[in-house]
């Protein structure tokens, strides 16, 4: 008497392991699904406000680009047409935009200046900024200036 044959299944040792891993993965989305779903139903509109009201409290950024802090640079800093004589400053933070400068002398808003830092190669070009804030510290003047024209990456990596 012959028992049943067995259906032999052709490269059951690569099919095995993908259906299982198969099944085990739509389990998982499955379950990850289910959860989420029970998560957010479970706020109450009144922890949603008072995460808005969090949110609407802080003062609005008005850079466009995100700023940077980093080690103060020093930088010289001239009008434009007197480069020959700059006086200093030290960079305090960045961004794709402008830079913040500490100075030691009150600089009007909407002047524009040419700056380049100290220790550029010597055919390093200056970059030209506009002055659109200027605020005293103890430690002298703060001034927020954004880039006339924003210069190649190459001199911005000289800002720090």
């Amino acid at each position: 008497m012959q028992l049943l044959a067995r259906p032999e299944l052709p490269y059951l040792e690569y099919w095995a392991p993908l259906f299982i891993g198969m099944v085990v993965g739509a389990g998982a989305i499955m379950l990850g699904r289910l959860m989420s779903t029970r998560r957010a139903s479970a706020r109450t509109p009144a922890d949603l406000s008072s995460v808005n009201d969090l949110v609407q409290c802080r003062p609005p950024e008005q850079r466009q680009t995100l700023r940077r802090d980093g080690n103060p640079t020093e930088v010289y800093l001239a009008p434009p047409g007197y480069k020959d004589r700059p006086s200093r400053g030290w960079i305090v933070d960045r961004s794709l935009g402008g830079i913040g400068l500490m100075v030691n002398d009150e600089v009007k808003i909407g002047t524009v200046l040419s700056i380049l830092p100290v220790k550029a190669p010597e055919m390093t070009h200056w970059v030209d900024i506009e002055v659109k804030s200027c605020r005293p510290t103890s430690e002298g003047w703060e001034i927020g200036c954004q880039f006339v024209k924003t210069p190649p990456f190459s001199i911005l990596l000289m800002f720090g």
